[in-house]
């Protein structure tokens, strides 16, 4: 299943009082954020990928623990459970998430994600534009109310291994990066052109994909389906279905799929 949040008026209430004391430190953020451990209260999360369009984040949260209730008021944000259960709670629903769901959510949106596991949660976090400062807390079990992105005092940089660390160069039709672990697989695919997409592209039942570049279509029609950080699976409530895709443009895709056990 994939949710699609939008931008509520008490979010936008929200925002607007918290936006006159928003404390913004950009002076304390490394130039990049590769090779780098974020660590959280929660748990910690780390980049694995970003181009000019998005900047995909691994996260991981400890059982029982949740992210601070905040928003992006620049970035629309996906969300893709990897392993576990979590919880994607807004200022106006709750958003349970299987193994392999997704949301996506809008800028300016309120949002808090807690697991509910015993083994904590796994989960993606696409994120278009890329800007990891653009960050309002509204309520933290933490204290971190008001107070902006870690800084490079809480990052770790060393024997990463022990965050089953990992990082996607950019793909090709040669190379498609791929990281499997704890029952999931995440695999990045390039397609430079619609011939080709139409005679490579497919979607397991187990599985769906998340667009990092580009815009797809409907076949016959002059009418957009999928836009950067938008997610689809076989689920979703489209009027048309993956074979009946098309592009103009390459596009650069994100597939998540559940490692269904072999007899």
């Amino acid at each position: 299943m994939i949710n699609k949040i939008k931008v509520s008026s008490k979010d936008r209430k929200a925002l607007e009082k918290l936006l006159k004391y928003r404390c913004t430190q950009e002076d304390n953020q490394p130039k990049d954020y590769k090779q780098k451990v974020v660590m959280k209260p929660w748990g910690y999360e780390f980049l694995i990928f970003e181009n000019e369009s998005v900047a995909i984040w691994y996260l991981r949260i400890d059982k029982g623990h949740s992210t601070s209730m905040h928003c992006h008021p620049l970035k629309k944000t996906c969300l893709i459970n990897l392993s576990g259960e979590a919880l994607c709670n807004t200022l106006e629903r709750r958003n349970y998430l299987k193994t392999i769901e997704a949301v996506v959510i809008e800028n300016s949106v309120f949002h808090s994600t807690k697991a509910l596991s015993a083994n904590g949660s796994e989960l993606l976090e696409i994120e278009t534009p890329p800007n990891k400062i653009d960050l309002v807390r509204l309520n933290d079990s933490y204290g971190r109310e008001m107070k902006s992105y870690e800084g490079s005092m809480e990052m770790q940089t060393k024997n990463l291994n022990r965050f089953n660390y990992f990082y996607f160069n950019e793909p090709d039709e040669k190379a498609k990066p791929t990281h499997s672990y704890n029952g999931y697989s995440i695999t990045m695919e390039a397609y430079a052109n619609n011939e080709e997409f139409q005679e490579k592209f497919k979607l397991e039942k187990n599985e769906l994909f998340c667009l990092c570049r580009g815009q797809i279509s409907i076949k016959g029609k002059n009418e957009v389906l999928l836009n950067v950080g938008d997610a689809y699976n076989g689920h979703t409530k489209f009027v048309a279905s993956e074979e009946n895709f098309k592009i103009s443009s390459p596009v650069l895709i994100l597939k998540a799929k559940q490692q269904l056990p072999t007899n």
